[in-house]
């Protein structure tokens, strides 16, 4: 004789959904982007980074704009 059981069926996962993974030890900064979204983070009164970024802008690579949100951490 067959006996019913309540279990539920696996639900299946849409082909738009991305898995996020936490890393503890990922690099926030790199020498490409010294500068993180963190806004409590040191990273953003760093003298170095931020005369590299205002030469950038001297050199006409930038605009001040662009150079606010880099170093604010708003650029990708």
């Amino acid at each position: 004789m067959a006996t019913l059981t309540c279990r539920q069926a696996p639900a299946s996962v849409p082909d738009n959904f991305a898995y996020v993974i936490p890393v503890d030890d990922e690099l926030d900064h790199t020498p490409l982007k010294p500068f993180c979204w963190d806004t409590t983070c040191p990273c953003h009164e760093d003298d170095d980074a931020i005369a590299a970024v205002y030469q950038a802008v001297q050199d006409g690579l930038i605009t001040p704009e662009e150079a606010t949100d880099f170093v604010l951490g708003r650029l990708l």
